[in-house]
């Protein structure tokens, strides 16, 4: 045998763990033993340090990290949905369980980072409620990114919050939602773990069985992989908990690869231990020349399959980069299994008769499979290659599907979940994708949004596209108020219906300019009314000033007559003129009083400035009358009339009462030497009323008719 195929370390190692039997084996079992209680489960390291899904500089994330950041919404990166259905519908009973829950579930500042209660607001509720009432949602933002640790632990702590305020109720409730997904898809992998792990053994030991015919000897590949799980399981646990990156898929993958691995070195090496009992080479030596002939072999694709994953290091996607090396520990783990523990156990089982080689039946089988190769290499060669391209072909026929759904049990709450919400809402509800929009400027122009919502009307005719939702469609479709038609219709509306009540108050619009006709009639003749009316008061209230100011000059002057008595009799020379002017002017007011009264009904005159003082000054000349101001000037034209000889000494008591008297009158309407001007202000006022032409019209119609038009200027 020449020296290449065979290795002296090899040789060394395998004479070792042959003549140290116990010891070797011993050993294997105490360090399955120390990892498996100084460290904690493999699942266990997993769930608590695995690395993230995606990495932290995709764009994807990096959007959503700016979209949360712009609109203020921490938590909205890695969000679930709480799916709640009652036969019943929203009932006060369901609506008090969902109200509790969203207090649960914002007490729970650990793991929710944000609820949205879609149903506070009546126009998010027509979303978030089905049209049949029977089941709604609720948007819940987590701690953690899709697939790491901390979010797969506030998925169960929100799963755990539902399910402990809806239990005993009627109303059925999930939690769902991409996060929800990739936790049930790695439980269910977890789960389904060890199903395969026993089926895919069971088959391991089935064809084993076949091929030696000998229990123990099929058994044996299971004994090496069986440790090489538990000792590699228990090392990458070690590493993981000392820094090393671990995955989601670590435990599924190192399984496979020492199922597969394990089995193809343990049956290289038992199949030349066979060679040699054949060739009645003594146990320990045929197990020692075995592992030094066929261990390089081994080494070899151990050492191949390694570093093959231990490239994957360098792969961007961190679930790659992190279950390379623990493929390779997994692989290097197998290989010392199978040269140290498999020779002292193969060497045990010689003692005492067990695991020797069976009659060797296909010997002639392969030899002249050989020979038939050998001299017919072309037509053996095409077939070979047309039965691996038939089955190679069957690849083009896969699909790949990015559906997470379908990757797991239909029985997962997940999938239960998703299930509800195609019963009541379109399958596109919760999720959907975000195209975030950056601009420098405002976009809340009408440009602004205009440009927004071609975008979403072209985004929307891509094929898959089945809803649009933004700023200017948030129901996904276009606002119809926004729509130009919508705008034209409600145009054409109000128009017609500004129409339709003109030509209702076409009779409304006649009165009203026989008013204005009339009303510019009346103030003309109410003009000449109070010109004719007010002339004759000017006079009087002129006396009745002077009358006024003689005797409130007499009042202090009273205890000295003889010094002013010139003066008394001039103002007792001018009382028989004063009743006459008197009674004139109370004829003219009661000619203006019935005036007085419609001047204070009337609307219009309320907001006519030259109308309102007019309305004013009546009003004192109505107050005058009644106060008794005419008939006190009378009576004291009476009590000084000169023919009566009245002298000053006699009339003295009388000329004080009737001063007071007077000074009363002038009280209640202002200061004497006020009143000439102020009717003279009357008169004037009354002179600048507008007039109207006698056949005044409108200038315009306030609607557009067909017949008519309306300007203006």
């Amino acid at each position: 045998m020449g020296s290449r195929e065979y290795s002296l370390r090899l040789a060394s190692l395998a004479g070792f763990a042959v003549r140290h039997k116990a010891l070797v084996i011993g050993s294997w079992v105490l360090v399955a033993v120390l990892l498996a209680v100084l460290f904690p489960q493999l699942e266990t390291v997993v769930r608590k340090q695995s690395v993230n899904l995606l990495p932290r500089d995709v764009p994807s994330l990096q959007t959503v990290d700016r979209m949360s950041a712009a609109f203020g919404e921490q938590g909205s990166k890695t969000v679930v949905f709480v799916a709640m259905e009652d036969p019943a519908g929203l009932t006060a009973s369901a609506r008090q369980r969902y109200d509790q829950l969203l207090a649960r579930l914002r007490a729970d500042t650990g793991h929710v980072l944000l609820v949205k209660d879609l149903l506070a607001d009546p126009v998010t509720a027509s979303q978030a409620v089905s049209r049949d009432g029977k089941a709604w949602y609720l948007p819940v933002g987590v701690a953690g990114t899709l697939g790491d640790p901390t979010a797969a632990a506030s998925v169960q702590a929100v799963r755990a919050l539902v399910a402990e305020v809806f239990a005993g109720s009627s109303t059925t409730a999930y939690v769902t939602g991409p996060p929800t997904t990739f936790s049930d898809m790695i439980a269910s992998a977890e789960h389904d773990l060890l199903l395969i792990s026993i089926a895919t053994a069971g088959l391991i030991a089935l064809i084993l069985l076949i091929v030696y015919r000998s229990v123990f000897t099929a058994l044996l590949p299971l004994l090496v992989i069986g440790t090489s799980l538990a000792v590699g399981r228990g090392v990458l646990s070690a590493l993981g908990e000392i820094g090393m990156p671990v995955s989601q898929f670590t435990v599924a993958f190192m399984t496979a690869i020492l199922l597969g691995a394990g089995t193809d070195y343990t049956v290289f090496l038992i199949s030349r231990y066979h060679e040699q009992r054949r060739a009645q080479v003594p146990a320990d030596q045929a197990v020692i020349h075995a592992t030094a002939s066929i261990g390089r072999v081994i080494l070899a694709s151990a050492a191949t399959v390694a570093f093959a994953f231990l490239t994957m290091v360098f792969a961007r996607l961190s679930v790659f980069a992190a279950l390379g090396p623990a493929c390779a520990v997994a692989v290097l783990v197998g290989f010392a299994a199978t040269i140290t523990l498999l020779p002292p156990v193969l060497s045990l089982a010689a003692k005492r008769g067990i695991g020797e080689p069976k009659s060797d039946r296909t010997r002639r089988y392969w030899n002249s499979v050989a020979v038939a190769v050998v001299r017919r290499p072309v037509p053996l060669l095409i077939t070979s290659l047309v039965i691996l391209l038939a089955l190679t072909a069957v690849a083009a026929t896969m699909k790949i599907s990015y559906d997470d759904r379908k990757g797991q049990p239909a029985g997962t709450a997940s999938n239960q979940g998703y299930r509800l919400l195609d019963r009541h809402f379109r399958k596109d509800s919760i999720v959907t994708e975000f195209l975030v929009v950056e601009n420098p400027t405002d976009m809340r122009t009408a440009k602004g949004l205009a440009d927004l919502d071609e975008m979403a009307s072209r985004i929307a005719q891509i094929p898959g596209v089945t809803k649009v939702s933004g700023v200017t469609r948030p129901t996904g479709t276009r606002l119809e108020q926004a729509q130009l038609s919508w705008q034209n219709a409600q145009i054409g509306d109000k128009m017609a219906r500004a129409v339709a009540d003109g030509n209702t108050r076409k009779d409304d619009l006649t009165k009203l300019t026989n008013g204005a006709s009339q009303l510019a009639e009346g103030l003309a003749q109410l003009d000449t009314t109070l010109r004719t009316a007010l002339t004759p008061l000017t006079g009087i209230l002129t006396q009745a000033q002077s009358a006024a100011t003689q005797a409130q000059q007499l009042r202090p002057l009273l205890q000295q007559l003889s010094a002013t008595a010139p003066a008394v009799d001039q103002a007792i020379q001018s009382g028989p003129g004063l009743r006459p002017l008197a009674d004139q002017a109370q004829n003219a007011i009661a000619v203006l009083d019935p005036l007085a009264g419609a001047l204070n009904s009337s609307p219009w005159c309320a907001t006519t400035p030259q109308c309102t003082q007019i309305r004013d000054q009546v009003q004192i000349l109505v107050s005058l009358r009644d106060n008794g101001f005419f008939t006190e000037v009378a009576d004291l034209g009476d009590r000084y009339n000169p023919a009566t000889n009245a002298t000053v000494t006699g009339t003295l008591t009388n000329v004080q009462s009737a001063v007071g008297a007077l000074d009363k009158a002038f009280g209640t309407l202002g200061t004497p030497p006020t009143l000439p001007a102020t009717y003279g202000a009357f008169q004037t006022a009354s002179a600048s009323l507008p007039r109207a032409p006698k056949h005044w019209r409108p200038a315009c119609t306030p609607w557009p008719t067909a017949t008519s038009t309306c300007s203006t200027g």
